[in-house]
């Protein structure tokens, strides 16, 4: 249990983990012959039926409860951390986790936008992030699934889903206290209570909180900024329907009241053009900020109810799935990591969905098993966000061009303000069937309907109380009507019992999208078209030494259409007025993009007391026709067209604040990511003790496209943890330790409206927990 780099890029470390690791195996005396356990097979209804991982044509990595435990996985950046291929960062300062798969995810964290990978929680889908905050605990397992998905899902998805399975109620009485420590004040508690109510009605009820002090410190005020204060809840209870029926009722709520981390920023003296603003600029050591008088705070909260259905007829299941759901967020953030308002962010947002889906799954022994399906969903996101850029008022910046101390506190007089309504109404139909082709074939095949119309409402304003005047900078009401037929076609074959070969093509889409940041240029504000993908995949799974070893692997080609894309742009009116480049961002299309990659997973057991576990994905990412001016809706491809702009003697225009060529990478696409864990287990008389380490490492990204200041990372992460237990796995003592390097790499960046700012890694961090199971 915990509480939620930079290395060469050489792979020196890796290959002499690998000899240690082959030496200490030698050592013990391990051949062969010694692989007499059995490696615990990880049921998943990724197929919407229950089957082993191991099982199914399709790339997928599967976590149980037991091993999120184990691992440390205790939010969605951990999750990130273990899966290769997966990359999950935070939208603005630690609040809502953003995922991206082979990198297709999410550039733009406008609160308005949805990725490309779906994120479900007990098959309800989450129109928007938010919806997973608070509930990454009491989890029976957690599913990722990897390429275009939508012939079994209630939404089309261009990069990949990933479901978050709850823990469900149970016939017999159980219930666990998990209580933690760990330093930054740190303090976690869950308690968990399941079995029946009366006769054959069963509950379960599940709560969790935590709490930490901040690890980041501004000096000048003493505040402490990335606290940790949450809370959340769920409540379930199933009960039978007439002689083959069941029904399960669910509700949950979540609280945030923590403080957000800061960034931190670098480059304001060359930004404004005087070495006087370098003392604006952050220090080397992460947890040493500028927030100055800004008054950074958390409050979000949401809750949700959803209710299941299933009725079994002789050759067919029916399911219905009914969701609601609502998240309230108000957030002050020290966006531009300064201590003075270049880029602060207030965001002020309702967001709130209902959905409801119903399937029909055959459950015949015929040589054809099926699935169909048809949901419909609303969505309905209101926003009022605002940027404060003040400090570009004050005389330091707009007259002087000389730093004046008096003007780093001031607030309020320039409010950059985007205030609007989205509603979208999707609904599709779906059906994936799988026939048996003789004794080791089987052809798979699917195809979806898509409908999503999108209305957008809203304004967006630049207020000034120095210079009086409240412009507007951008007005758009309209809406947009898309729909697609996409499809998947494939075929596996079990070699054997022990391997399973398998190859697809499938392709999907993302429907079109409104940027809706707060804006500095008119140019900003738009509709994009919808992202298309063709995705080639062909991969084995392996199990070999009396099941003592599973090894995955698949390769894969996606091909992708006008990817929705962030793009970092120099804009003229801003630009022009304070006679320097000023950065603003936007979404375009990308015309065409291609990543080629693959993905290898080990989970291996030696022995009875020896765990073995290892992953690693290759991206090959770049564009291959770039957008020209007239796809960007005029914005300058050639960001020489302001190499010689002052705004005097030659004025700025909107153009890409850096090239965007063909062979440029996309964003959130590390070349090299992989993790590395070995854990032995200990019988001590009536005890167990077990010893773990893991180790994860991710390439160096960009966080957003023509932006030279958004390249980050690599990140790399050393962990360890003891744990000491009873032989009837009554209680549980851990010990854990992440980040033991103490490494504050660069996990984002990203040009502010001037200068560089970065998000860092956090410190070192350790504790203790115990666990206590009633049963």
């Amino acid at each position: 249990m915990g509480f939620s780099g930079y290395t060469s890029r050489r792979f020196s470390k890796n290959s002499l983990a690998v000899a240690v690791t082959g030496a200490f195996l030698s050592t013990m005396g391990m051949s062969s012959g010694a692989f007499a356990n059995q490696i615990e097979e990880v049921a998943v209804t990724a197929q919407k039926r229950e089957q082993s991982v191991n099982d199914i044509g399709v790339s997928a990595n599967a976590f149980s409860g037991e091993m999120m435990q184990n691992l440390g996985i205790d939010s969605a950046v951990d999750l990130g951390a273990h899966t290769p291929g997966l990359v999950t960062v935070n939208s603005t300062s630690g609040g809502t986790p953003v995922f991206a798969i082979r990198g297709i995810g999410l550039d733009d964290f406008s609160p308005n936008n949805s990725s490309g990978v779906g994120i479900y929680t007990d098959e309800v889908f989450a129109s928007n992030p938010s919806f997973l905050g608070g509930q990454l605990f009491d989890i029976e397992r957690v599913e990722v699934l990897k390429g275009p998905q939508g012939t079994l899902y209630g939404k089309n998805t261009t990069g990949g889903a990933i479901n978050f399975i709850s823990a469900k109620p149970s016939s017999e009485f159980e219930a666990f206290v998990d209580a933690g420590i760990g330093n930054y004040g740190a303090q976690e508690l869950t308690g968990v209570v399941s079995g029946e109510i009366s006769g054959e009605v069963l509950g379960r009820l599940s709560l969790n909180m935590s709490k930490a002090d901040g690890w980041q410190e501004d000096p000048q005020t003493g505040r402490e900024f990335g606290s940790v204060d949450r809370s959340a809840g769920r409540g379930q209870v199933s009960f039978p329907i007439a002689d083959n029926g069941e029904a399960l009722v669910k509700v949950y709520f979540s609280s945030d009241k923590s403080t957000p981390v800061s960034p931190q920023v670098s480059g304001l003296g060359d930004a404004f053009g005087d070495p006087s603003f370098d003392v604006l600029n952050s220090s080397d050591d992460a947890s040493i900020v500028n927030v100055g008088d800004l008054k950074v705070a958390r409050d979000e909260s949401g809750h949700g109810a959803s209710v299941n259905l299933s009725y079994g007829f002789e050759t067919f299941d029916v399911i219905s799935i009914s969701a609601i759901d609502a998240y309230d967020r108000e957030v002050v953030d020290n966006y531009g990591g300064s201590s003075a308002a270049i880029l602060d962010l207030y965001q002020d947002n309702e967001i709130s969905q209902w959905s409801q889906e119903f399937r029909v799954v055959s459950n015949g022994d015929g040589a054809t098993t099926w699935v169909a399906g048809v949901n419909i969903s609303e969505d309905t996101v209101k926003v009022r966000d605002v940027f404060d850029d003040s400090f570009f008022v004050t005389d330091s910046v707009a007259s002087t061009f000389v730093l004046d101390p008096a003007d780093v506190s001031v607030q309020g007089w320039d409010l950059l303000t985007a205030e609007y309504e989205q509603v979208t109404q999707s609904w599709g139909a779906y059906l994936h069937t799988e026939t048996a082709l003789g004794d080791s074939f089987n052809l798979i095949a699917g195809i979806r309907y898509s409908a999503d119309d999108r209305t957008f409402d809203g304004i967006s304003t630049n207020h000034d109380d120095i210079y009086s005047f409240n412009d507007t900078i951008a007005e758009l009401n309209d809406s947009s009507s898309e729909n697609a037929v996409t499809g998947k076609l494939g075929l596996d074959r079990q070699l054997h019992d022990d391997l399973l070969l398998y190859a697809n093509v499938s392709n999907s889409y993302k429907a079109g999208a409104y940027y809706g940041a707060a804006i500095l240029d008119d140019a900003s504000w738009a509709y994009v078209e919808p992202e298309k993908v063709l995705s080639f995949e062909a991969g084995f799974k392996a199990t070999m030494f009396d099941a003592s070893l599973q090894l995955n692997g698949a390769v894969f080609s996606l091909d992708y259409t006008d990817r929705q894309s962030l793009v970092t742009i120099i804009v003229d009116d801003f630009s022009n007025y304070l006679e320097f480049p000023v950065a603003d961002t936007t979404l375009v299309n990308v015309p065409e993009s291609k990543t080629n990659g693959f993905e290898l997973d080990l989970h291996w057991l030696p022995s009875d007391n020896l765990t073995v576990m290892a992953g690693v994905a290759y991206l090959d990412s770049e564009v291959t026709r770039a957008p020209t001016t007239a796809d960007m809706r005029g914005i300058a491809a050639d960001p020489s067209v302001n190499d010689n702009a002052d705004g005097v003697s030659q004025l700025f225009v909107d153009a890409l604040a850096a090239p965007l060529p063909a062979g440029a990478s996309l964003s959130q696409a590390p070349e090299w990511s992989y993790n590395s864990l070995l854990a032995y287990d200990l019988p001590l008389a009536d005890y167990n003790l077990r010893l773990q380490t893991s180790y994860t490492y991710s390439d160096e990204m960009t966080a957003q496209l023509a932006d030279d200041n958004a390249l980050s990372g690599p990140v790399h992460s050393w962990d360890a943890e003891a744990s000491l237990s009873d032989a009837d796995e009554r209680w549980e003592v851990s010990g854990w330790i992440k980040n033991i390097e103490d490494s504050s790499a660069e996990t984002y960046a990203f040009s502010s409206f001037a200068g560089r700012s970065y998000y860092r890694q956090a410190p070192t961090t350790f504790g203790v927990s115990v666990r206590y199971n009633i049963f």
